[in-house]
């Protein structure tokens, strides 16, 4: 296959690999979507272009996979948020890590085609199926926040805490703040549920609460 049109090819399947997984993420709404992970996988397909070149010239080429690898945990970084005692996007760094890896096969070309082939489709599967599987067993909870008025004060705090408790509800994180004068307090709690949980029910429970204002699933 001449050169240029060699290129042309690799580029063109870096995109359509790296879109896939970023239509995945950007279907969900996650920090890097599907523009983030095709500008991913092809700029590592690029440079394993270029570190192929470079070896004309005597350097190692492995050298550039490696520092891709490497360079990929700072952008990773970037799509982590942390949240109390809950942390986002970690699921969405490994993909893009991941991603980095099926450009540097992709460039290679050849045999290691079939290597990003596979990559994609397994990435896919772990992200989707994976995830859902996650879910309809209860391997992971279902994280949620929820908003207390308090007129009494700090000495309602314990009550609360000690009520969701009993439902079965783990608390992350718990912030308070004082929202008008004198003891009223405004409670925000960072809470996870079984996975299996009815939202609905829960959110008549806690309605009876004394200075309930809201409760969202995350």
């Amino acid at each position: 296959m001449p050169f240029p049109l060699e290129v042309l090819v690799k580029l063109f399947a870096a995109v359509v690999f790296g879109g896939i997984v970023g239509y995945q993420r950007e279907v969900r709404e996650r920090p890097a979507g599907l523009r983030t992970h095709v500008l991913v996988c092809v700029g590592a397909c690029v440079y394993t272009l270029a570190s192929m070149g470079f070896g004309q010239y005597g350097s190692d080429p492995a050298r550039v996979a490696a520092q891709v690898a490497t360079g990929m945990g700072f952008l990773g970084a970037g799509t982590i948020i942390r949240h109390g005692n809950v942390v986002r996007g970690l699921t969405t760094a490994a993909s893009l890590w991941a991603v980095a890896a099926i450009g540097l096969c992709v460039g290679l070309g050849r045999e290691a085609y079939w290597v990003g082939v596979l990559a994609t489709l397994v990435v896919l599967f772990t992200l989707s199926l994976l995830h859902r599987l996650e879910h309809r067993f209860g391997v992971h909870g279902i994280h949620a926040a929820c908003t207390f008025r308090l007129p009494g004060g700090a000495q309602q705090i314990p009550q609360v805490q000690q009520a969701l408790r009993g439902l079965g509800i783990s608390i992350d994180s718990c912030d308070v703040s004082r929202v008008e004068p004198g003891d009223v307090l405004e409670m925000r709690l960072s809470l996870r549920l079984r996975a299996n949980a009815d939202l609905a029910a829960i959110t008549g429970d806690l309605s009876q609460f004394p200075g309930f204002v809201g409760f969202q699933s995350e």
